[in-house]
């Protein structure tokens, strides 16, 4: 498994130079400057030296022997990699897809990376073939259907009793009803029954301030009955994927 400490290692130094060591004026300076941003080049620079160290480091305990050459053009195309990816994302608007996907991309290079030390493709291999089985496509499913799939029967299923309310967020049901969906699917599946019940007791007191007034009285049955309908889907859902995998 010393391939995969690599693996670990890379992202640790990842998390490093863009989170904890890259100041907040580096970040300013390369939205404002763009391809004028020294920040941005030391932004680079950092990012190439780390993974140099680690690249360096296991080399000599675990792999190529003593040659720098392979560890220094890796980290060169790490470090070139990150000031691009950065260097475009200057010009996208600040937000959570972006920020997202800038970080896909990064780590899609730290795994290329990885991939060029020795036997490291032997361990995807081996990975994958572990990986894709019976068990590992059945999880993926659940949680596929508990989102999207479940999403729109909720709402073809209480359209009728639908209210428009102008004091909640904007899809902020929706996204709560993504999550709260996906840990009582991870719950159901790890057993932990006792964290549904948590989960529906913090959504009740948080909801128990509506329930005393009147006018959001129907807001409120509006969602609970969405809670109770789509907790129970889901619980069975799991059920079901638990007896199955089970069955084996």
């Amino acid at each position: 498994m010393d391939e995969l400490l690599l693996l670990v290692a890379l992202l640790i130094g990842h998390l490093l130079a863009d989170f904890y060591f890259q100041p907040l004026s580096w970040i300013k300076d390369r939205q404002q400057c763009h391809y004028r941003s020294i920040k941005l080049i030391y932004h680079g620079l950092l990012h190439a030296s780390l993974s140099l160290l680690i690249l360096v480091c296991w080399q000599t305990w675990y792999g190529w022997g003593f040659t720098l050459t392979q560890p220094l053009i890796l980290a060169i195309v790490l470090g070139l990699s990150h000031y691009a990816i950065d260097l475009i994302k200057s010009y996208c608007p600040r937000n959570l897809y972006f920020f997202v996907l800038d970080q896909i991309l990064h780590l899609l290079v730290l795994i290329w990376i990885w991939l060029q030390t020795s036997q490291a493709w032997q361990l995807t291999e081996y990975f994958w073939q572990h990986l894709l089985n019976l068990n590992t496509l059945l999880l993926l499913s659940a949680y596929l259907i508990v989102l999207r799939p479940f999403s729109f029967m909720i709402a073809m299923a209480l359209k009728k009793w639908h209210t428009e309310s102008d004091s909640s967020l904007p899809s902020a049901g929706h996204v709560i009803g993504l999550i709260e969906r996906t840990l009582i699917l991870t719950f159901v599946l790890l057993e932990q029954y006792a964290g549904i019940g948590f989960l529906l007791a913090a959504k009740s007191i948080f909801r128990f301030g509506d329930l005393t007034r009147q006018q959001d009285r129907q807001l409120t049955e509006y969602v609970m009955l969405g809670t109770l309908l789509s907790t129970t889907m889901t619980i069975l859902l799991g059920l079901g994927v638990r007896a199955l995998i089970n069955w084996q």
